[in-house]
C-alpha cells in the first residue's frame, strides 16, 4: 500500500471517528421534538408524590395548635420526616432528569442555531416541528428535492456540532 493510500485511508477513519453519522443526528433530532413531553411527564409524577407525601401529614400540623416538647414543632419539618428515603431518592432523581432534558434541548437548539438560515429552517421544520415536505418547501421557498438535499447537508454539519458538544454526544437516548 502506497504511503498517500494509508494517509487517506487514515483520515477517512479519522474523519468518520470525529464526526457523528446521520443517523444518529436523525435520532437526537427526533428525541428533541419529545423532550418537552417527557418533562411534562416527570413533573406530573413529581407533583404526583409532592400531593401524597407533602400535603398529608403537613396539614395535620399546620392547625395553629401548640405541640408537645418531644415533637417536631416545624410543620417542615415533620413534612420532610415523612417522606421515605426511597421516595425522595426518586423524587431527586426525577428532578435531575428534568434538569438533564432541559439543558439537553437548549443544547441541541443552539447547535442547530449555529448552522445557515436555510440548513436551520428546514431541519427545524423537519425534525422539530415535524412538518411535511409539501410544507416546508412552500414555507422555504424551495423545491422538495432541493430541501431534501438541503437537509442532507444540514446533518453534515450538524453532525460536526453534535460530535463536539460532550452534553449532546454523551447524552443517554432512549431507543
Amino acid at each position: 500500500m502506497s504511503k498517500t493510500r494509508k494517509r487517506a485511508e487514515y483520515n477517512s477513519k479519522r474523519e468518520r471517528a470525529a464526526h457523528m453519522e446521520q443517523g444518529r443526528v436523525k435520532k437526537i433530532l427526533s428525541f428533541c421534538r419529545n423532550i418537552d413531553g417527557e418533562i411534562k411527564l416527570k413533573n406530573d409524577v413529581l407533583r404526583d408524590y409532592e400531593d401524597v407525601y407533602y400535603t398529608s401529614r403537613g396539614s395535620d400540623m399546620l392547625d395553629g395548635m401548640p405541640r408537645s416538647k418531644y415533637q417536631t414543632s416545624n410543620p417542615t419539618e415533620a413534612i420532610i420526616l415523612n417522606v421515605p428515603n426511597s421516595v425522595y431518592t426518586a423524587m431527586q432523581g426525577i428532578r435531575e432528569d428534568i434538569e438533564r432534558l432541559a439543558a439537553l434541548k437548549a443544547a441541541i437548539l443552539t447547535e442547530l442555531d449555529k448552522l445557515p438560515l436555510t440548513h436551520k429552517n428546514i431541519l427545524y421544520y423537519f425534525y422539530i416541528k415535524g412538518l411535511q415536505w409539501v410544507q416546508i418547501s412552500v414555507r422555504v421557498n424551495y423545491s422538495l428535492t432541493q430541501c431534501k438535499k438541503i437537509r442532507n447537508r444540514g446533518l453534515g454539519f450538524l453532525a460536526k456540532h453534535f460530535a463536539e458538544n460532550d452534553l449532546i454526544k454523551n447524552f443517554n437516548y432512549p431507543r
